[in-house]
């Protein structure tokens, strides 16, 4: 059976023959006045004033969410997010799949006529007759997508775009896409942690494409819902944010910075082994990990989970688990982050998850630490624990300095001893069991002690 992506691109070629049919690329040409608006050095303030560059999008649907928000206005909303500080607004033109038209086009470039905001036009662009439509609609940059495009009709529509004023944002999603293309000549990379063909997202995928983008803007795409996710995107330049800021605009007050960046929290921090219903309802930490495993005393009651409404930050923690434990505890209660540990678990079954996954390792040696590039693609966070998870022992080898991929640090950490995570460069911030234990219970005012002292921890990491 066809793939989604293969469905859409089988689609947009009919739409392109009915274009064709309708208007003459001649004529269009002639027609369609060059963008004054300027995509890359709009990225390169950004980065001088170390600044993320926020490209908030209007979507109506997907094929991964269905409707997100039918009824949404594109002139109200758009407003809202240039209001809000975003760099650039993207608009869905893709109707079947993703509820989009040109008209919302349209609308969102009358909308930011005379602010400094650009449009990103989003959608499967395989003709140039569909990037001079783009740039009539009012976009001023538009998206290129390698998993469509050969290299060289890539190549063709890139230059296309810029003779018309127009900024490109290329998009791949794995290596093979970014090998394709690196000979290329392009200013800005967009990495897609949503695997097209699947829908399921791994946000360090970024992370491990990003070493390689040679100097280019990297966008980060896909997946990302609040600060929790931004944080792990350390190599990012921007990001691309759509479904979440379609669901909870009202949430996010009068800044996407303050919101995505949280500055007030440096830090993460995951409570683990939490089993107060108290605790999970109201606690100060960004994660909330229950425990699952069977060789662990902080193992969670399924009677009392079962009467309770689950928080987004709740966190399935196993560890010597079967894969269909796993399987049936995610089946049964409705968590949207799962913790596992390497070598419990294969890459094949890591990729069938449609959680969020938090990868723990023991770490007993260089091997261990080597392991989990095997993971790298398919995960969203590392978790870098001691020997003998949950015994309160800190870790004994020594995590190198150039360890490539953001993480939090786990095991004998308490509010006494976190000045251990300036020795790491990539470190977002800390996993604690038996430090938060009074009695062996999680304790509430240990937990706010951590909270604090990791606020409190504002000075650059080393």
């Amino acid at each position: 059976m066809p793939s989604i992506l293969d469905q859409i691109v089988t689609q947009k070629k009919l739409e392109i023959r009915e274009l064709y049919q309708q208007l003459d690329l001649e004529t269009l040409r002639r027609k369609t006045q060059p963008s004054g608006k300027h995509f890359y050095r709009a990225l390169a303030a950004a980065r001088a004033q170390e600044q993320p560059f926020f490209i908030a999008e209007f979507k109506r649907k997907s094929p991964s969410e269905g409707w997100i928000n039918q009824n949404a206005d594109p002139t109200e909303q758009v407003r809202h997010y240039a209001r809000a500080g975003a760099a650039a607004v993207s608009v869905l033109t893709d109707t079947p799949f993703f509820g989009g038209a040109y008209a919302d086009l349209r609308q969102a470039a009358q909308a930011l006529e005379g602010l400094p905001t650009l449009l990103l036009q989003k959608d499967f662009v395989l003709d140039p007759i569909q990037v001079y439509l783009a740039r009539q609609n009012g976009a001023d940059i538009v998206l290129l997508i390698s998993a469509i495009l050969s290299p060289a009709r890539l190549q063709e529509l890139r230059q296309t775009a810029e003779s018309l004023g127009m900024g490109v944002l290329v998009e791949v999603h794995d290596q093979a896409e970014l090998d394709r293309i690196q000979h290329l000549d392009f200013p800005v990379l967009g990495i897609n942690s949503r695997d097209l063909n699947t829908f399921r997202t791994a946000l360090n995928r970024v992370n491990r494409l990003a070493r390689q983008a040679g100097g280019r803007f990297v966008i980060a795409e896909s997946g990302i819902h609040d600060y929790r996710d931004a944080q792990m995107l350390r190599r990012a330049d921007g990001f691309l944010i759509g479904t979440s800021l379609m669901r909870r605009l009202p949430e996010l007050g009068a800044s996407l910075a303050t919101y995505f960046q949280a500055p007030s929290k440096p830090l993460l921090f995951k409570a683990c082994g939490i089993r107060s219903t108290a605790l999970l309802q109201d606690s100060p930490a960004d994660y909330l990990g229950i425990n699952f495993s069977p060789v662990s005393r902080r193992r969670a009651d399924p009677g009392w989970l079962s009467t309770m409404v689950l928080p987004p930050n709740a966190v399935a923690v196993f560890y010597q688990n079967s894969e269909q434990e796993i399987r049936d505890t995610l089946a049964r209660f409705p968590f949207r982050i799962v913790q596992l540990y390497a070598g419990d678990v294969s890459v094949d079954f890591v990729r069938s998850l449609r959680q969020k996954v938090f990868l723990a390792c023991r770490v007993h040696s260089q091997a261990h630490l080597d392991a989990l590039e095997a993971y790298a693609d398919d995960v969203d966070l590392f978790i870098l624990d001691g020997a003998v998870p949950g015994s309160g022992q800190r870790i004994t080898y020594p995590i190198p300095a150039d360890f490539p991929y953001p993480f939090l640090l786990a095991g004998g950490l308490d509010a006494t001893n976190l000045d251990a995570l300036r020795a790491f460069k990539q470190c977002l911030g800390v996993d604690i069991a038996s430090g938060i234990e009074q009695d062996r219970m999680p304790d509430a005012g240990k937990i706010q002690a951590i909270a604090q002292g990791l606020s409190a921890l504002s000075a650059p990491l080393v």
